[in-house]
């Protein structure tokens, strides 16, 4: 093989490895994505869920029409959820019976059967056929059993009997809360993935998420062998959600805590958001002290304290009102789901407390008890007015001694300079603040450090401006022109 031929040859030859090392990462790329793409079994995992139906005690409402109402939500749901929810009808349990045909709204996970609550059931959906005077009401309620938290009621007025079977599966179907992962926090950013997305229902109407729904994240600690362990609800902090991209939910974060959540996973913890249903009304916010040294008696009722509120993700602030003697105010709801209250007492931010009024009935928060401060604020306005006073002054007198000695009339300098050095001097404004700091002591740790900050920055004050330089400088001036 001659020269050329050789070089051709190992052209020919690069090439070809080239293209092939081309076409493999090309496979692999899509491959990647194919694998980043691919639904995990989250996503593919139906929610289990059980439907337990009561009726009251009325002629109207007979065992042959709870059973027509069962088999109809049980056959709406398969034709418009479809498979991502695998639903059974289970019996009103007997401790349960009496609970059911009271208001939804005052039962609580902990009244649930242990049997019920230890099940495989990842969904328990209760509903209750009332009779009233213009009809029926049909109440429903979701309690998520993986998270222990219960959903919001629905309540449906139902003109016609006929029309009951309908109306339970829009009441159930509303009521349900969907579950969801957080997968990645980055700032108040926030990425949820949706548990069953990628089982999404027949009904194209049907949307289990979307833009402006709220979730409230819960943190779940597992055994080793996935039982619950401990279950923690993390307090003032709500999950907006702005868009939805299949699986994906893109949230913002609003809360009142620091780091209140986290993108890793770790061991058995799993980090958790449930739906939330707003229905309107209002919550009772009850403001108390926090406890000091875990003695009950520190604690007392905030009043007078001012509570503004601004939407989410809206900087306009309105006042919503002080509470009342009990430390008490009612928040109404308002036309963003989740509301932004700002507890503020003389003019300092005390809590930033997300809220979602009338999701529940009331919430009480405990807050610094801020009267050691303000009232520590008022001494220190006090000092700083007086303060201010006797440096205009001093600045007048200083003027006027030099405009003397531009006159020649030293004796008058001097007689002037004699009443500025009894003025007011440094070491006396120094020491009454010093006393004044020994006095105001408070048993919350972390407000005392606030109030002895407000006296160690006014004696700084004192020191820069209220020195006596200026006094001596004088002293040399009016002596260099006696001489």
């Amino acid at each position: 093989m001659d020269r050329c031929n050789f070089g051709f040859w190992i052209l020919d030859f690069g090439l070809s490895l080239l293209l092939a090392v081309v076409i493999l990462s090309t496979i692999d790329i899509q491959h990647a994505h194919a694998a980043s793409a691919a639904p995990t079994v989250w996503e593919m995992t139906p929610y289990r869920v059980q439907l337990t139906l009561a009726m009251a005690p009325e002629p109207e409402l007979t065992p042959r029409l709870k059973a027509a109402i069962e088999a109809r939500v049980v056959e709406r749901a398969e034709k418009a959820v479809g498979s991502a929810w695998d639903l059974s009808v289970g019996p009103v349990p007997p401790e349960l019976e009496a609970k059911l045909l009271a208001p939804l709204s005052q039962l609580a996970v902990e009244d649930l059967p242990e049997s019920l609550l230890e099940s495989e059931t990842d969904k328990l959906l209760l509903a209750a056929v009332h009779v009233t005077d213009g009809g029926f009401e049909v109440e429903a309620r979701d309690f998520d059993l993986h998270t222990r938290l219960a959903g919001s009621t629905v309540v449906r007025p139902v003109a016609q009997r006929e029309l009951l079977p309908d109306e339970v599966f829009q009441a159930v179907l509303t009521a349900f809360a969907p579950l969801a992962r957080v997968e990645k926090v980055e700032d108040k950013q926030v990425t949820l993935r949706l548990r069953a997305a990628s089982l999404p229902p027949i009904d194209p109407s049907i949307a289990f998420a979307g833009p402006g729904d709220v979730f409230r994240p819960v943190l779940r600690f597992n055994d080793r062998s996935g039982k619950l362990k401990k279950l923690m609800p993390i307090e003032w902090t709500y999950l907006m959600v702005e868009h939805v991209n299949a699986a994906e939910i893109a949230c913002q974060l609003h809360t009142g805590l620091r780091s209140p959540l986290t993108g890793r996973r770790r061991g058995n913890l799993e980090s958790l958001a449930v739906l939330v249903r707003p229905t309107g009304g209002s919550t009772e916010l009850d403001l108390r002290s926090r406890m000091v040294n875990n003695d009950p008696k520190t604690v007392r009722p905030m009043a007078g304290y001012a509570v503004y509120a601004h939407p989410a993700g809206s900087p306009e602030t309105v006042l919503v009102g002080r509470t009342d003697g009990d430390g008490k105010l009612r928040v109404e709801s308002d036309a963003s789901p989740v509301r932004i209250l700002l507890v503020k007492h003389g003019g300092d931010a005390l809590a930033r407390l997300p809220i979602v009024p009338g999701l529940f009935p009331r919430m009480q928060v405990e807050i610094p008890d801020d009267d050691q401060r303000l009232e520590a604020e008022g001494i220190i306005v006090g000092l700083q007015e007086g303060f201010v006073d006797l440096i205009a002054r001093r600045q007048v007198m200083i003027t006027q001694i030099r405009a003397r000695l531009e006159d020649n009339k030293i004796d008058e300098a001097k007689a002037m300079l004699d009443e500025l050095r009894s003025m007011g001097r440094q070491e006396d404004y120094i020491n009454e603040i010093r006393v004044r700091k020994q006095r105001s002591l408070d048993e919350d740790k972390r407000m005392q450090k606030k109030i002895d900050k407000l006296f160690d920055d006014t004696e700084q004050v004192v020191i820069r401006y209220l020195n006596s330089a200026e006094v001596e400088k004088l002293d040399g001036e009016i002596k260099a022109k006696s001489r």
